[in-house]
């Protein structure tokens, strides 16, 4: 396909803004809003803090991952081109498939979460759920619609509040733990552990924020894996130890009886009111940063794909102004707004078991991916500043498939209806594929697959400046140690 025949992205944002896109995008709501539900509603006890703790793990192996494939191969909408490349284009049309319908619940989801702690506040407790949530997803669409330095600029303020609201809550309450809130460990059973392991693994899986921004970094090269680091510190040790101390102020009969806006309301119990009130700011902040990078990362998956032609055309159109994707925008938007009336009745606990199921099988294929970047590009896994040891990067695609797959397993004893939807959703695709490069072929004489399997020119070109780079820094370290060998 003709560079010609689509705009690229001219809008650029740096090393700290993109750290700050990513920063929000992962906290989001999470730790604030399930840690109460999965005790309230599922029956959960103080093992919650401890599957908060294990989800560090699958983490871990997903920006590894993302490190590696994201330095070597940069591009918006890095997750579909990875999948498309790196493994099959049907894998590359499975994810923007799986996409759509998961970013229609994850926006559902977060504005379900905004809507509880803002009813937190005495102003706004006599509005209706769906009220609320709409008043924060319009806004968010139309900030999207603008611009990634408007989105940019908002989330600096955002996550910097976010940031305040967390550690007012984490320094004073590590001092306030009652080491027997953490008694009586896995009472509930297997399957409401994993059910509290999943969900909450979904608050790490917003990492892939770097690679989907791919064109909009500057230096995307050198950029993302420090973007990641960056982000990563900050994200996980922050929602980490929010958890773990939000289980131990409070016996767990607290959530019980305060299950909407929990944590808010165990701040009551160490915090004066106004600090609280500043907790709960924080949680509905968090559902703010979120949705203002949901809409940027997916709809560049879609921007990319439609780029392909794998989704129509239309879809990688580019606003003349603003230079957005504001038709993609559009597609993951306008549904979830539909769908905000039935939705506000349900519980967080199932909509973020969804979207963390969908992740998992994501991260699956990214393995995959992974495992075969040394093979299909073996110059850009050479030469990638950020490389991995061969034997690492086996070691990572292997024990992230595996972890994901025990986490889909263990969820399935209490949720296999639901991973049995998602699975016939993912079947489904295949006809639907197979009639999308049938019909491309017939209407316009274009080989979908064989485009799928090749980057752009301009992902071309951005990658054999990686390439250049990381061959330069290989033969600045062989010049340091010849020279180290003759003093």
């Amino acid at each position: 396909m003709s560079d010609a025949e689509f705009s690229l992205i001219d809008e650029k944002i740096g090393l700290f803004g993109g750290t700050l896109l990513i920063v929000g995008n992962v906290i989001a709501m999470t730790a604030f809003l399930l840690p109460a539900h999965l005790i309230a509603d599922d029956g959960l006890g103080p093992e919650v803090a401890v599957a908060m703790l294990l989800v560090i793990l699958p983490v871990t192996f997903s920006i590894l991952s993302t490190l590696q494939i994201g330095g070597a191969m940069p591009a918006a909408g890095g997750s579909y081109v990875y999948g498309s490349r790196l493994i099959g284009p049907f894998f590359g049309f499975l994810l923007p498939w799986l996409v759509i319908p998961s970013i229609w619940l994850g926006q559902l989801y977060l504005a379900f979460g905004f809507a509880e702690f803002m009813q937190f506040f005495p102003t706004f407790d006599w509005i209706p759920m769906w009220a609320l949530m709409y008043a924060v997803m319009i806004p968010f669409i139309a900030l999207n619609i603008l611009g990634i330095r408007l989105v940019t600029q908002v989330q600096i303020v955002l996550v910097s509040i976010i940031i305040g609201g967390m550690l007012l809550f984490i320094v004073p309450g590590t001092f306030e733990i009652d080491t027997a809130n953490y008694s009586g460990m896995f009472e509930s059973g297997t399957g409401a552990f994993f059910v509290a392991l999943v969900s909450l693994s979904i608050a790490m899986h917003g990492f892939n924020l770097a690679t989907d921004l791919g064109e909009e970094l500057e230096d995307p090269v050198t950029n993302i894996p420090r973007v990641l680091g960056l982000s990563a510190i900050i994200s996980i040790s922050l929602m980490t130890a929010l958890v773990v101390v939000a289980v131990g102020v409070v016996p767990l009969d607290f959530y019980v009886e305060n299950r909407d806006a929990g944590v808010a309301y165990a701040a009551f119990e160490f915090l004066p009111t106004a600090g609280a009130y500043l907790v709960a700011t924080a949680a509905v902040v968090g559902a703010f940063t979120s949705l203002n990078t949901l809409y940027t990362a997916y709809s560049r998956q879609l921007m990319r794909a439609a780029r392909d032609e794998a989704i129509p055309l239309f879809f990688a159109k580019l606003h003349p102004e603003y230079q957005t994707p504001y038709r993609a925008i559009l597609l993951l938007a306008v549904p979830a707004l539909i769908m905000v009336p039935p939705i506000s009745s349900t519980t967080p606990v199932l909509m973020a078991s969804v979207l963390a199921m969908t992740s998992l099988i994501g991260a699956i294929i990214s393995s995959v991916a992974l495992w075969n970047l040394p093979k299909r590009f073996e110059r850009r896994y050479e030469y990638s500043i950020y490389k991995l040891p061969l034997p690492v990067l086996k070691f990572v695609a292997v024990a992230s498939a595996l972890v994901a797959t025990v986490f889909l397993a263990g969820v399935s004893l209490e949720l296999g209806w639901v991973l049995g939807i998602i699975l016939g959703w993912m079947v489904l695709a295949y006809p639907v594929y197979k009639y999308r490069v049938r019909s491309l072929r017939a209407k316009k004489g274009v080989d979908l697959e064989k485009r799928m399997k090749s980057l752009h020119d301009y992902e071309e070109e951005r990658a054999e400046a990686g390439s250049r780079a990381g061959r330069e820094n290989e033969s600045d370290s062989g010049r340091e140690v010849e020279t180290d060998a003759e003093d």
